[in-house]
């Protein structure tokens, strides 16, 4: 069983993209029982963990992005892991962490933009 996971998540840049965004979604369900767990005085500590759990989940998926910059280049389905750090979008709303609000879709269109810029620069300007 660990296998066929393992399978379909793929290999390389594209497993640690596909494994950097499900921790990250599924990272809410354990905060919201620890929060509740820690007391009142603890629980802001609680936050500002995740909110850096996050944030270093943007790096990460900045830092491939950066390997990778140029699409033609990148191994097969990795424009579309990338282009799924939008939905990093969703457990920065729930626990309001503001850079990941902005930062999701920012993300999405910065992927997109490499991209369009790539078939830009590949256009022939020299024939008539």
């Amino acid at each position: 069983m660990s296998e066929s996971l393992r399978g379909q998540l793929g290999t390389g840049e594209n497993f640690k993209t596909r494994v950097t965004i499900l921790s990250a979604l599924v990272s809410f369900l354990p905060l919201i029982g620890v929060s509740f767990l820690t007391p009142p005085s603890g629980r802001q500590f609680v936050f500002y963990l995740y909110y850096a759990f996050l944030a270093a989940c943007f790096l990460h998926l900045l830092w491939i992005l950066k390997r990778n910059l140029r699409p033609s280049r990148r191994p097969p389905l990795l424009t579309r892991d990338l282009s799924m750090g939008f939905f990093l979008f969703i457990p920065s709303l729930l626990s309001s962490f503001w850079p990941g609000i902005i930062g999701g879709p920012l993300f999405a269109i910065l992927v997109g933009a490499t991209s369009i810029l790539e078939k830009a620069g590949n256009r022939d300007t020299t024939s008539e």
